[in-house]
């Protein structure tokens, strides 16, 4: 998709960069994934995908141990570890080490547990388990293995990136740098999102031009002239072991120590002298990250098997070389808003959640989230293409028929499998709720979470495109001058390029506008009618019906396969992207205050959802300015969560 479009993966990543806890490299400097993404183009991997035998036979095995979804490349789901980790909580504390306060030392029989005291859970112990699970494929390939070796594969990827990052073997005291709160020049931050994203962001638009093929290749040049003669260094694993993690990890809390925590206090200001000192470390942990992945599974072995698994591994680091061709692609079924559009409605709805609604929320959430939301309303995006939720694709979308420009529930969602029919099923498993924790049909949290993401998914008028065209996802065009298809300037076009016209990027801003136009703006006198449900387990059909008109109307009018969209489209497109999402924000509040509020109130009392599955008059030209309200003409319109994993345990080198 070439940079512009991977700079548009990395400004939408940004935006999980709020969720608390570690994340590894953030999600705009790992991106999800940075040593991911950066190591191995640093090494020019991509030219040599398949060397030989035992690479064609790793190939094999990748395409063997991924969701077939993922087509055999793993940077489809390079990020998946850091989405489930509040799902699959025994793996938050796979992430990182907690080293006593000070010390600026690392020892793996002391440091690596998890809060509870068990052993073996850290990011290095994670590292070692991983690749013995791996290793055990080839090892015991006559019997049937006792491990996932698919989630395997994607944590072992992650976690080198991880404890390749300073801030993730850091003091125990202030989580890492969590808890200390500074400023990134005029933005408020945490030391440890300084060195996740601000450091990396910072360098991007500053050096590079905001383009992150130019960083890579200044790496690059770094490798092979600067540091080449400290190369052969970063590559020893003593003892020919595959992976080194505790050296790793050593040195991460010796550079943090001295570069990350030093004149960083609380409430200290941290600009350029900090910025330029400490972004040679940062571009240097990423360049060792990327060559310790290629080089741990290069490690010499003698058996034929390990080769093997050495191959395996080395598609680890091979195929995060490819994230930079597949982040813009979207996958058949749409993904809904992009993770900005989700993220404001779910905060828009939870600014308008009554005590009991908010209160009830909060206690479906992990609490770690402190009640946050729009933590996990991108979720049932992350888990729609792993195999244990692959039932849940068909729920994001209404396909329907081509120029009909109608919807029909007994015609468009065969057997409640869609976004209204998926909507109605939520609500009822929600309703559950005052049952108290006795009643175990349903795992509420995810009921949660699905219906405040579909609620979003139902208002993007191409979820409820045409059939043929899989709802604009065929439709191959031009958006100003990159390459995109029309779904996806739906889901992320319009809003990244309203972001970045208009309200400098900055989330808070946009969302604030929206919120401005229906609390007393141009769209205050729509917010009753809105807001008209008489029976929350009908109304979704009314807003799959206003969807397709608007598809017919804004979405599918003008746009041929091949055509360039730019300004005309966009300023007349936007304010129907805005209101839509305030709407689906508007109507999630008003779901979940009736749902957790009155449990009489806006449901038929002879109203059943669907029975659960697997469990359970055109605007002219709008005139902006930054970061004042949107300008528009009136008439413009589950299955039980896995609770535990058993580490193996890590034998002392």
């Amino acid at each position: 998709m070439g940079v512009s479009g991977l700079l548009w993966a990395v400004r939408a990543l940004v935006l999980l960069q709020f969720v608390t806890g570690i994340l590894g490299w953030g999600k705009e400097g790992l991106l999800s994934c940075w040593s991911h993404i950066v190591g191995p183009q640093i090494l020019n991997l991509n030219k040599r995908c398949v060397e030989n035998d035992n690479d064609q036979e790793a190939l094999a095995a990748v395409k063997e141990l991924l969701p077939e979804s993922a087509e055999g490349d793993l940077a489809n789901v390079c990020s998946w570890p850091d989405e489930i980790r509040f799902h699959y909580h025994w793996s938050g504390a796979l992430h990182y080490v907690d080293t006593p306060d000070f010390r600026c030392n690392y020892e793996y029989c002391r440091d690596c547990h998890d809060s509870s005291g068990r052993k073996d859970r850290c990011v290095t112990g994670a590292i070692h388990n991983y690749t013995n699970q791996l290793s055990s494929l080839y090892q015991n390939s006559n019997s049937e293995s006792n491990y996932n070796l698919t989630e395997a594969l994607m944590f072992l990827s992650h976690f080198i990136g991880d404890v390749h990052q300073p801030l993730h073997v850091g003091f125990l005291g202030d989580l890492g740098g969590n808890t200390i709160q500074v400023r990134w020049y005029r933005r408020k931050s945490n030391l440890h999102h300084v060195w996740d994203n601000m450091i990396i962001e910072t360098a991007l638009k500053t050096f590079y031009s905001s383009d992150l093929a130019t960083m890579i290749r200044a790496i690059q040049e770094n490798i092979t002239e600067n540091w080449s003669n400290q190369q052969p260094l970063w590559e020893h694993c003593a003892h020919n072991h595959t992976v080194c993690p505790d050296p790793y990890a050593s040195e991460s809390i010796s550079l943090a120590c001295k570069f990350a925590y030093k004149s960083a206090t609380p409430g200290s200001t941290l600009e350029d002298d900090y910025f330029l000192s400490r972004l040679p470390v940062v571009e240097k942990r990423l360049a060792q990250g990327g060559i310790r992945k290629h080089q741990a599974v290069q490690a010499e072995k003698k058996s034929k098997d390990m080769d093997r698994i050495r191959g395996l591994l080395r598609l680890c680091a091979l195929a995060f070389v490819f994230f930079a061709g597949v982040a813009s692609i979207s996958l058949p079924g749409a993904l809904g808003w992009s993770k900005e559009g989700h993220i404001i409605t779910c905060r828009i709805a939870q600014n308008l959640l009554g005590p009991e609604a908010a209160h009830a929320v909060e206690n479906l959430l992990p609490h770690n989230l402190n009640g946050d939301l729009s933590a996990l309303c991108i979720w049932p995006d992350q888990i729609r293409h792993w195999y244990r939720y692959r039932w849940t694709s068909p729920l994001h979308f209404i396909d329907t028929p081509d120029k009909a420009c109608t919807f029909d529930y007994s015609r468009d969602c065969v057997k409640d499998a869609c976004v209204d029919g998926a909507i109605q099923n939520f609500t009822s498993q929600l309703l559950h709720y005052r049952d108290g924790t006795a009643d175990r049909r349903y795992n509420l949290t995810e009921a949660l979470l699905f219906l405040s993401h579909f609620m979003g998914d139902i208002h993007q008028p191409m979820h409820v495109g045409f059939t043929s065209d899989e709802g604009g996802n065929t439709v191959e065009l031009r958006w100003f001058r990159h390459k995109s298809n029309l779904h996806h300037v739906w889901d992320r076009e319009i809003i990244l390029t309203a972001l970045k016209d208009f309200y400098d990027n900055d989330m808070a801003l946009l969302q604030e506008a929206i919120e401005g136009n229906f609390t007393d703006g141009i769209w205050f006198d729509d917010v009753a009618s809105w807001k008209d449900c008489d029976d929350l387990l009908s109304c979704p059909d009314k807003y799959a019906t206003e969807s397709i008109n608007m598809a017919c109307k804004w979405g599918y009018k003008g746009v041929k396969e091949g055509v360039t969209l730019a300004d005309d489209y966009f300023d007349s497109r936007m304010p129907i992207v805005m209101k839509r999402i305030a709407q689906g924000g508007v109507r999630l509040a008003m779901f979940l205050n009736r749902i957790f509020g009155d449990p009489e109130e806006g449901v038929s009392k002879d109203a059943a959802g669907p029975e659960s599955w697997e469990a359970s008059t055109a605007p002219g030209r709008v005139q902006f300015s930054l970061k004042m309200k949107i300008s528009i003409s009136k008439d413009a319109a589950s299955p039980e969560s896995r609770e535990t994993t058993t580490l193996q345990q890590h034998q002392d080198q």
